[in-house]
């Protein structure tokens, strides 16, 4: 019934709180993929560009949300677009690397 891609919240709990078990999302995704024909995005738990890319091996697509609202709430304003422009620099070549 989902079309674009379905969303697989790989975290219980709360975003941006506990620590993601990138083994049990990597076992959960072949079970989604028997449902459905559309990419499958994974989010919560992803803060940083080496959970990203574990994730990035497995899944279709990476959300990260928590993680980029703290980037730019914790700075003045004047530091937080260069700081989450490197942030997510990393989180692209992190999942850049996957495929070489």
């Amino acid at each position: 019934m989902a079309s674009g891609y379905v969303y697989y919240v790989s975290l219980k709990g709360v975003t941006g709180a506990g620590h993601l078990d990138t083994a049990a999302v990597e076992e959960a995704l072949p079970r989604i993929r028997k449902h459905v024909k559309i990419p499958v995005g994974v989010g919560f738990g992803i803060r940083d560009a080496a959970t990203a890319k574990a994730i990035g091996r497995v899944a279709d697509a990476v959300v990260i949300g928590t993680k980029v609202i703290q980037v730019v709430e914790d700075l003045p304003r004047e530091r937080a677009v260069p700081a989450l422009s490197a942030f997510l620099a990393d989180i692209r070549a992190a999942l850049d690397s996957r495929i070489r």
